[in-house]
């Protein structure tokens, strides 16, 4: 007899005790559940009750308040009253829907009708508020004192107390029912649980004696092939792949020991994984060694980065594996488009290529040359994601280095031909238009127009010497309110623009012929964001340590991204602009060791320079 026949005839003999045993208490469980079933009903009609009841009483409430709060707004005018009456009323209508959705369809009629008596009242209290908006207060009293509203007050009081004098004595009808029903059911219940406690041990019990019986016999016949078995294992162990069991039965053993030889058959053939395995190895510590590597799951979150990636970001491996990859994105460079795109790529099952500028633990930024490898399980789905990089931080900044340098030469050339090619003609300019205003020959907008054009060239002029004079910083005390009153005289703003100054009479130590510069490009820049129509705010202020100029216009605000590019040269927004005020005058804060910000909405640039002492009369460069 096969070890699988004498094995089905025991397990069959156990299983029909077992499957007995099962039989009954399946219905042992069936009785349990019913009474578990009737408690959860008796809970279930007792919350219901008990949210009927709530939502009645804060109908009740808030009915009231939105009365007195109409009352009270129509006798007095209140606004306070109008805001009361706006943030209850929603309450109410919520409660009034909620009571709706309970409830069977007497109680679900009866909350209808108060629903539309309350809009009946609230179309009358709405009346009054507006007139009493409008000036109204005798047409909202009379609202307030006539028939149609004391009507629908009274329909709307009288049935919510009947309502909830009859609910009240329902629920504790129902209380007290619910009560003496748990009671009954917990008993019962504990007497069920107490008898399968019982049923379960003995089952138990003679379940085990019976596997220790017939796992007795079974051995008897199992376990001594299986000993040959495992010592065949050893010898293999030990490097001999000649071995032979010597179990020649017919049963499951003999059939095991057959493919344990034949296993031995195809270990020899097989040998030479070891040297794929020892390839693989070689090839991984190869791609470890020359590249930055790391694995993220199918959430995004980093599996393993080897010792270069840990390198490059400044974060240890305790402090990467679990994180989610956005640990190191750099929002000032990449958009979050940027993102979403990589990952609609690679959730794709697609290989992404590109440059990512990260940011390192320390706030640095490095930039990779990136390869992003989808892996699939069995089932063809994404498991995991291998990222390879390639550190190109020295070649990027070697790059803006060369792109810095050959916009720095454009400029000098661009300047060299301005101050030879432009300045003189606008000289001449100058003086016939001085010769025309004398004469009277144009009119104001005419002469308005021409002042316009010629101030911004001599501006955009003026930009780009300003940027390229390397001139040191000759510091002396100068009143700096003078010095912004005498550039707002000579902007000549349009009409429509309103420029606001505020703050003391002001002296600090600095070059007044640089921070002459850099009053007249921020107040210039104002002047054309708002354009024709708006509004500019001048602010300066003295602390003990520091100067603080603020400047802030109503226009449109600012589109480059990110903002502090616009103090790079040669960026601009502008079509009629260089792109290097703003670059001059980030250079003439910076030789003062001072600091310029910007933020939108509204545009705003803050200037802060430290104080200078009395006796501090050093030029800096």
């Amino acid at each position: 007899m096969k070890i699988k026949t004498r094995l089905f005839i025991g397990f069959l003999l156990i299983g029909g005790f077992v499957g007995l045993m099962g039989i009954i208490s399946i219905f042992q469980l069936q009785e349990t559940s019913e009474h578990l079933n009737l408690l959860d009903d008796n809970l279930d009609t007792l919350k219901t009750s008990e949210r009927l009841l709530l939502h009645a009483n804060k109908i009740q409430y808030y009915d009231e308040v939105l009365t007195q709060s109409a009352r009270n707004y129509a006798f007095t005018g209140d606004e306070i009253w109008e805001k009361r009456y706006f943030e209850i009323e929603p309450l109410l209508s919520e409660e009034l829907s909620g009571a709706l959705d309970l409830g069977n369809n007497i109680e679900k009629s009866f909350f209808s009708s108060v629903n539309d008596a309350n809009s009946n009242l609230v179309n009358l209290e709405l009346e009054v508020i507006e007139s009493v908006k409008n000036g109204n207060l005798k047409n909202a009293i009379s609202i307030l004192e006539s028939q149609e509203y004391k009507s629908n007050k009274e329909i709307y009081q009288k049935s919510l107390m009947k309502y909830l004098e009859n609910r009240n004595l329902e629920h504790t009808s129902i209380m007290e029912d619910s009560t003496t029903d748990v009671d009954i059911s917990l008993e019962i219940i504990f007497e069920d649980i107490l008898f399968g406690i019982s049923f379960l041990v003995i089952s138990i019990t003679i379940t085990v004696v019976g596997f220790l019986v017939l796992g007795y016999f079974l051995s008897q016949s199992i376990l001594k092939p299986i000993l040959k078995l495992e010592n065949a294992s050893k010898q293999i162990i030990d490097g001999n792949l000649d071995v032979k069991t010597g179990i020649y039965s017919k049963d499951e053993i003999g059939e095991l020991s057959r493919s344990f030889e034949f296993m031995l058959n195809h270990l020899k053939k097989t040998t030479d994984i070891e040297t794929q395995l020892s390839l693989q190895h070689n090839l991984r510590k190869a791609l470890d060694e020359s590249s930055i590597v790391s694995i993220i799951d199918k959430n995004g979150k980093i599996k393993y980065a080897n010792d270069k990636f840990c390198q490059v970001s400044k974060y240890s491996k305790d402090e990467l594996i679990g994180q989610r990859q956005d640990i190191l994105r750099s929002s000032k460079i990449h958009p979050p488009s940027f993102y979403a795109d990589l990952w609609s790529v690679i959730s794709k099952g697609n290989i992404w290529h590109g440059e990512i500028c990260n940011t390192a633990k320390d706030g640095t930024l490095f930039w990779n040359d990136t390869t992003v490898i989808p892996f699939l399980d069995k089932e063809g789905k994404i498991s995991e994601y291998v990222s390879v990089r390639k550190d190109i931080t020295e070649q990027k900044n070697l790059t803006k280095k060369l792109l810095h340098a050959e916009r720095l030469s454009a400029i000098g050339e661009l300047s060299s031909r301005m101050s030879h090619d432009i300045r003189n003609p606008l000289s001449i300019i100058q003086n016939e238009f001085e010769l025309l205003k004398r004469k009277k020959i144009l009119d104001e907008k005419q002469i308005e127009r021409v002042t316009t054009s010629i101030n911004r060239i001599t501006h955009q002029l003026n930009d780009v010497l300003d940027f390229l004079r390397d001139t040191p910083v000759i510091s002396k005390k100068f009143n700096l309110s003078n010095l912004l009153s005498k550039v707002l005289s000579s902007l000549n703003a349009p009409s429509g623009v309103k420029i606001k100054t505020s703050g003391d009479e002001i002296f600090m130590f600095g070059d007044e012929s640089k921070m002459n510069v850099v009053l007249v490009n921020l107040i210039y820049n104002a002047i054309q964001a708002v354009e024709e129509s708006g509004e500019i705010d001048v602010f300066i202020s003295k602390t003990n340590t520091e100067i603080i100029i603020k400047v802030t216009d109503s226009g449109p605000g600012i589109t480059i991204k990110p903002l502090e590019k616009v103090f790079d040269p040669l960026i601009t927004s502008k079509q009629k602009g260089t792109g290097l005020g703003l670059a001059s005058v980030k250079n003439i804060i910076t030789q003062h060791n001072g600091t310029i910000s910007v933020k939108n909405n509204p545009t705003t640039f803050i200037i802060k320079i430290p104080q200078k002492e009395e006796n501090d009369n050093s030029s800096n460069s």
